[in-house]
C-alpha cells in the first residue's frame, strides 16, 4: 500500500486557460512532484506538450470526456501511478485536467461510490476556471453551470482581458450560482498553493456538489454529445501564413460554431511544429517550438464544435 495522493480535479470551458495555469503551477518547484492527467477530446491531444518540459509528469488520457468516453479510463490511469509492480516516481499529489466538454457529475459520482479510489486518491476539491473575457457569456452553456455549481474553488482567469466592471459582474453571477465556493481572481498568475489551500480548507460537500452539478446541468443531464470533435491531419509541412490566413477565414465563416481549435502543424523550413490555437473564432498568437515534443501526432488540428464540416475545412487549408 502507498500513501494516499491528495486530488484535485480542474476543470473550464475551451479556451479558458486551464493548460496556461497548469504550466505555471508545474513551473514551481514546490510542486516539483505532482502527477498530472490531462483528459482532452481528439485524437490529437497537445496539453501535455504545450506543457515543454514538464511533460514528464503528464499522462494524456484516452480521446474523449471523462465524464462519458474517457470515463473508465480514469481510474486506471490513477491506478497507474502507484502500481506496486513499477518503480515509485514519488509522487506526492494528482491533478486531473478535465475536458472543456466534460460534465462533474458523473465523476463526482465515481469518487463519491467508490470507497477504494476515494481512499486512496482522496478528492481535496475540484475547481473551475472562468473565463473573464467571456463574461456572462461563459455561464450560459449547461456543462459551464454545472462545473461553477460542483467548485471549491472558482478561478477567475484572463481578467486583463476585461473591465473592472465586468469582472465584478461575473464574480457576483459566480457567487449566486455558487456561494460556497472561493473566488479568486487572477487567472494563469494564480499561485497554486492558494488553490490547494483553499480546497482543502473546504468541507468534504461530495453530496452536494453532484446535487448542485446536476442542478446546474439541466434535467438531460451532460449534453456534450452535441458538440463534435474533428481530428484534421496535414501529411506535409505547411507555409505558415497562409495557413493561418486561410484558418482565420475559415474561422470567420463558422463563428459561432467553432468552440475551439488546438493542435501541433509542421512548418516550411523550420524543424519544429507550430502550435496552433483558436477560441471561438479568434485565432490566437501562433508561436513555434524548437522540436516536436516526443510522442507528438505529427501534423494535426482538434476542432471542436457544432454543425462543423470537417471536409471543407481541409479543402479550405489544402
Amino acid at each position: 500500500m502507498t500513501d494516499p495522493l491528495p486530488l484535485l480535479l480542474v476543470g473550464g470551458s475551451l479556451g479558458a486557460g486551464k493548460t496556461t495555469l497548469l504550466a505555471r503551477w508545474l513551473a514551481d518547484p514546490a510542486l516539483a512532484n505532482t502527477a498530472v492527467l490531462v483528459n482532452e477530446p481528439g485524437e490529437a491531444p497537445i496539453d501535455a506538450h504545450l506543457m515543454g518540459a514538464l511533460a514528464g509528469a503528464t499522462r494524456t488520457l484516452a480521446a474523449g470526456c471523462a465524464c462519458c468516453d474517457a470515463r473508465s479510463e480514469l481510474p486506471r490511469a490513477l491506478e497507474a501511478l502507484v502500481d506496486g509492480r513499477r518503480p515509485a516516481p514519488g509522487f506526492e499529489r494528482v491533478i486531473v485536467e478535465l475536458s472543456g466538454l466534460a460534465h462533474p457529475a458523473p465523476l463526482l459520482e465515481d469518487f463519491a461510490a467508490d470507497g477504494r479510489l476515494h481512499e486512496r486518491f482522496p478528492l481535496l476539491g475540484m475547481a473551475t476556471v472562468v473565463d473573464a473575457a467571456e463574461g456572462l457569456a461563459a455561464l450560459e452553456v449547461p456543462e459551464a453551470r454545472a462545473r461553477v455549481a460542483a467548485a471549491d474553488v472558482l478561478i477567475v482567469g484572463k481578467t486583463e482581458l476585461a473591465t473592472q466592471a465586468d469582472v465584478d459582474t461575473l464574480v457576483a453571477a459566480l457567487a449566486r450560482l455558487n456561494p460556497h465556493a472561493e473566488i479568486v481572481r487572477g487567472g494563469s498568475s494564480t499561485e497554486a498553493r492558494e488553490i490547494w489551500a483553499a480546497a482543502a480548507a473546504s468541507p468534504g460537500r461530495e453530496l452536494r456538489r453532484i446535487e448542485a452539478a446536476l442542478a446546474a446541468g439541466g434535467e438531460d443531464g451532460p449534453a456534450a454529445d452535441a458538440v463534435r470533435v474533428q481530428t484534421i491531419r496535414f501529411d506535409a509541412p505547411v507555409e505558415l501564413s497562409g495557413f493561418c490566413v486561410r484558418l482565420a477565414a475559415w474561422l470567420a465563416e463558422n463563428e459561432g460554431a467553432v468552440l475551439r481549435v488546438k493542435g501541433l502543424v509542421g512548418v516550411q523550413g523550420r524543424h519544429g511544429p507550430a502550435v496552433i490555437q483558436a477560441v471561438g473564432a479568434s485565432l490566437q498568437p501562433v508561436r513555434t517550438l524548437k522540436e516536436w515534443p516526443p510522442g507528438a501526432a505529427p501534423g494535426a488540428l482538434a476542432v471542436v464544435g457544432r454543425g462543423l464540416d470537417g471536409a471543407r475545412l481541409r479543402v479550405s487549408l489544402a
